[in-house]
This record gives C-alpha cells, structure tokens and sequence, in this order.
C-alpha cells in the first residue's frame, strides 16, 4: 500500500489556506465590507498610480483614502442641508399627493397616514426616515464600526494592493499568467466604471435637472435636482423614482400639462439617454463588454446579493465572457495547429 506524503511546502501551504478560511469564516459578517474595500480600492488605483509620481505610497493612499471620507461627508452634509431647509415643502407635497389622489386608483400604491400625520407631515417624514435608517442597521455601534473598517481596509488595499497581487501571481505559469491577467484587467476596468460612471452619472444629472425643474416653474429647483441626483446613485431605480413622485404630486394638483412635461421631457432627459446610452457606452469604452451583458448584471447582482450585487454581478458577467474569449481563442489556436500538422 503506498503512503502518500506530503512536502513541507504542501504542509505550508495547507496551513496558510487553513488560516485564512478560519479567518473568512470568522469575518464573513464583514465580507459586504471588504467587496467594497476591494472595489474602491481598484477603482481608485489608477489615481493612486499618479499620485506616486510626486508622493510616497504612504502619503498618497492616506490622502486618497482622506479625499473619499471628505467628499462623501461633503455632499451628505450638503444634501441633508437642502432636505432639511425645505423639510416644510416637502412635507406639503407628500400631504397633498396623499389628499389629492386618495380617491383614485392610485390610492392603493400609495402609503397610508393618520388624519395626525397628515397635519405634521415634516414630523412623520423625520420620524419615517429614522425608522428606516434604524430597519437597515439594527445596530448603529456595529455600523459606524463597519464604516471606519471600510475606510481603514481601503487605506492599505491602496497602498498594499500591487505589492500583494505581485506576489499572490509570481509563481504562475506564462499561459495561466497570461489568462489571469485578462481576468484581472477586466475586473479592474469593470469596478472602474461602475463606480466613477456611476458617480459621474448622478452629477450630470443634478446638473440637468436644475434648469429642467427652473423651467417647470415650481421653484425648489435645488431640492428637486439633489433628490434626483442621490436617487441616481442606487443602482436599478435611479432618477424613475423621484420623476415618478413628482409627477404624482403635479397629478394629485390637477397639472396634466406638467405631468407629461415630466414624462416625455423629464425621463429621457434626466434618466433615459444616461440608462440606457451614457452609462452603457461609457462603460464599453473601458470593459470592452457589451453593454447588454453590463445592465444584466447589474439587474441580476442587485436583488439576489444586496447592494454588494451592484459589484459582484457585472464582475461575473465580465468574467465570464473573458473566460469564454480565452476558450475561443484557445480552441481557434488549437485548431489551426491540427490544420497545419
């Protein structure tokens, strides 16, 4: 009977791989947040890359990782200032959306209020967003922990990123090397564009939107653009939901002329040509994927895996046709061979 053995860099390697199954287990809670970690970390690198060029590592993923908190606490604390400074108006459209169509067909997708939250309607809004917040998070500690994880792992995935990629594909073969590479690019490239696509798209649509909602002539024409450009950075619902509330508040007011104003002008300027042209074009420029394979990825990530989806689903989508690329030309180089032999 023959007695298998096994090397010492077996052993190493079966302890290593032992460790970090150990460790994903223990922090699979925290996965959400490292996928993230990753996918800003990648989108990030080619900033990273240019800022080495007058910085040290050191100082440029602290300042990268320094840039992302500022900006997101600067546009959060800007659109809860605008929210905030039109609470009241707010509040009147809800009030009179729900008054104005209770007695229509569309009561039934409408939400339901008391005769005392209708009357304090700033009041229940507040009190229906903090409900909402404390739904998503059930514990507040856990999440700002998860956030400042979030923050402290893109920090050394920036500045390690490179440094651990080089040696997790040093010892590859020039064949599997090759195919990695592929693989890795176009996942780079993929997170790259859903992100800063994604970001760039919600800016051009706030800057569309004021002049659409200054036109319009019902004032707040910076409340409805900020709304629009937030609702434009949740993947699958985009600037609809916010387009399809208002037209709802002109109906509930008796503005047909502004409902259709907001259909047939509104949609395709503010939401339509960025869905459906902007983003899919932008997107193959840097994937080199069709764009159909990018929207059924994100369409198939988002409601099976969360928000993480919105990463995860067009990356597989995008993995798998480089790896069905990689079998063609191999099958095409395999074929030739045999002609010629």
């Amino acid at each position: 009977m023959a007695v298998v053995t096994i090397s010492e860099d077996q052993k190493l390697l079966l302890l290593i791989g032992t460790v970090f199954l150990i460790a994903t287990v223990a922090f699979w809670p925290l996965m959400t947040v490292f996928v993230w970690a990753i996918a800003l970390a990648s989108a990030l690198m080619p900033f990273h890359k240019r800022f080495l060029q007058r910085v040290k590592p050191s100082v440029s993923a602290t300042l990268i990782t320094l840039g992302v908190v500022l900006v997101i606490l600067a546009v959060s604390s800007l659109a809860a200032s605008v929210f905030y400074a039109n609470l009241e108006f707010i509040g009147s459209m809800v009030a009179a959306m729900v008054q104005g169509l209770q007695n229509t067909r569309l009561a039934a997708f409408l939400p339901t209020f008391t005769a005392d939250q209708l009357s304090d309607m700033p009041q229940t809004l507040v009190q229906l967003m903090l409900q909402t917040l404390l739904s998503t998070t059930q514990n507040p500690v856990l999440f700002v922990l998860q956030i400042i994880i979030l923050f402290l792992a893109l920090s050394m995935l920036v500045y390690y990123g490179e440094q651990i990629w080089g040696v997790l594909t040093r010892n590859l073969s020039p064949k599997l090397s090759s195919a990695v590479d592929m693989m890795a690019e176009i996942t780079e490239n993929t997170i790259y564009s859903l992100i800063i696509i994604q970001v760039s798209a919600a800016v051009i649509t706030f800057i569309l939107a004021v002049p659409f909602f200054y036109f319009l002539g019902y004032g707040h024409e910076f409340l409805f653009a900020t709304m629009v450009g937030f609702a434009m950075l949740i993947p699958l619902i985009g600037a609809q939901l916010v387009l399809v509330f208002f037209a709802l508040y002109l109906l509930a007011l008796g503005d047909i002329k502004g409902v259709f104003i907001v259909m047939f002008i509104g949609y395709p300027l503010l939401s339509g040509w960025i869905d459906f042209y902007y983003r899919p074009v932008m997107m193959r420029r840097r994937v080199a994927v069709h764009p159909v394979f990018m929207i059924i990825g994100i369409f198939a990530g988002v409601p099976f895996m969360g928000f993480v989806g919105f990463i995860i689903g067009p990356v597989l989508v995008s993995l798998a046709a480089v790896c069905f690329k990689i079998y063609a030309d191999r099958t095409r180089t395999a074929a030739v061979g045999e002609e010629f032999s």
